[in-house]
């Protein structure tokens, strides 16, 4: 678990594979000066022209970053443009610029430049660029071991309200005694704010369902304490990138590999199966709150989705994907308003009872993953639902159930005028802050696979997995990715 520099990451835009040294970057100041390695989109002029804002003089167009805009984010000329109107970006084959020879020794990478602009004032920048797209890099990328996770699941199955939570728990987690910060871009992170933290933690609202378009990556820093072999707590930092998906995204072909690229990439996957959307249980839970069962869409199908995660990962491929695929049982705290025979055979069935957040002191504890794992898989077969678990075996590998509440509590829904729009809307909220529960063992176990955390089993502190960055990928250029996307191709 040793830091040092990465051989290769990935970038969490494009997932484009680089070493780190390959980063280009943003000049942080104007200046005329043409940069080595440095091309403008063709027929792009300087904005320094007579009527342009004193803070856009010196910009241009980026065309790598205004194609990831136009063609990934698939945003509209006119905001590509925006977006893409900044500074030189420039690489280390310009000999003009100067860098710190034992930064480059003692992380194997070069993470800061000085050049000169025209005046010939020395200015420094630490803004990396991805080389393919030019999205800036989250500070220090490639220093740490990294963890691209997709959050996936059918409209409505909690996945926006699931990261949520997840990184307010993890934030501050007693388990590993860690710390999150965010790392990724302030715009990111505003939205994230705006829309997934203040809603539902503050003014305890639903958060809206994710909209059909390229959602940009979550970046955080992990800091956490673990146990190793001999049972005494070693610390680790990792960095992990948060992947929100549209669940219509995932049930359309063309539309996940515009939006879902990123999958492919993934060292771990979160599935969230919604149980409201059960057959067996929709008039149990119908008498308890009608919006949870009106608010799903009638062509909600995890079987879709796996037909399409299926044609995405093993279309073009002999065997099944390795990349650790943790099934989760959402909306668990439901299961406590309804009976059935099931649970009457379960006396201390942890599902239905609600037991307390069992504890991951330092490492993963086994004997409770596994009890789930198997209590899950009983119950979806006792409800008829085990062409879930099927249609996940035919995809992956590496399966693993898990069950947990995001809210811990039913929500409430009322009828509302929208100001913007002066149309009437249904609003979710809760009574009070949200009381997850369960919700990291899902996260515990992805980091246990990619050999980042040790599991807890016959009194003994073991490590598995490897991760799984460093499989080759085979896209080169952006104009290749671009392919890949609107084809299918790997």
């Amino acid at each position: 678990m040793a830091e040092g520099v990465r051989k290769h990451v990935l970038c969490p835009y494009c997932c484009y594979k680089f070493h780190p040294n390959e980063a280009d970057f943003r000049l942080t100041e104007p200046t005329s000066r043409p940069s080595a390695g440095n091309k403008t989109s063709p027929g792009s002029k300087s904005t320094a022209a007579k009527g342009k804002k004193k803070s856009d003089i010196g910009k241009i167009i980026d065309e790598k970053l205004y194609l990831y805009n136009l063609e990934v984010l698939q945003n509209t000329e006119i905001e590509s443009k925006k977006n893409a109107l900044q500074y030189l970006s420039v690489n280390l084959k310009d000999d003009s610029l100067k860098y710190s020879k034992d930064d480059l020794e003692k992380n194997g990478f070069v993470q800061r430049i000085t050049y000169t602009d025209h005046h010939g004032k020395e200015h420094s920048t630490e803004d990396r660029l991805c080389p393919n797209c030019h999205n800036v890099l989250p500070i220090g990328y490639g220093l740490r071991d990294t963890l691209l996770i997709s959050i996936l699941g059918d409209a409505r199955s909690g996945k926006s309200v699931f990261l949520t939570m997840l990184v307010a728990e993890l934030e501050n987690n007693p388990d590993l005694l860690s710390k999150l910060t965010f790392i990724g871009d302030k715009l990111v992170k505003d939205n994230f704010t705006d829309n997934y933290q203040k809603p539902l933690l503050k003014e305890h609202t639903l958060i809206s369902s994710t909209k059909r378009k390229k959602i940009p990556p979550f970046a955080f820093n992990y800091w956490y304490q673990y146990k190793s072999e001999d049972g005494t707590f070693k610390e680790n930092t990792i960095d992990i990138i948060f992947y929100d998906i549209a669940g219509e995204d995932l049930r359309d072909d063309s539309a996940i590999r515009k939006n879902g690229f990123n999958i492919r990439d993934s060292s771990g996957l979160i599935y969230l199966v919604d149980p409201t959307n059960f057959k067996m249980l929709t008039d149990l839970f119908r008498f308890s709150d009608n919006s949870l069962i009106d608010a799903i869409p009638e062509d909600n199908s995890n079987d879709d989705i796996f037909s399409t995660l299926y044609n995405y990962f093993i279309g073009f491929e002999k065997d099944k994907s390795p990349i650790p695929f943790a099934m989760v049982l959402s909306k668990s705290d439901l299961f406590s308003h309804v009976k059935f025979d099931f649970f009457n055979n379960k006396p201390e069935n942890r599902i239905q009872n609600m037991l307390p957040n069992e504890g991951h002191k330092g490492a993963l504890n086994m004997r409770c993953i596994k009890g789930l794992n198997r209590e899950v898989r009983e119950l979806l077969t006792y409800l008829n639902e085990e062409s879930v678990i099927n249609n996940a075996l035919g995809c992956f590998q590496n399966i693993h159930c898990f069950a947990m509440s995001s809210l811990g509590k039913k929500p409430s829904a009322e009828q509302i005028s929208d100001p913007k729009t002066n149309e009437t809307v249904e609003k979710g909220y809760i009574d009070g802050p949200p009381e997850p529960f369960r919700i990291t063992e899902a996260f515990y176990w992805i980091l246990m696979k990619n050999g980042l955390l040790y599991k807890f089993e016959n009194n003994r502190y073991t490590k598995t997995g490897q991760p799984t960055l460093e499989q080759p990928t085979k896209r080169t250029s952006f104009w290749g990715r671009i392919i890949d996307l609107f084809k299918g191709a790997a």
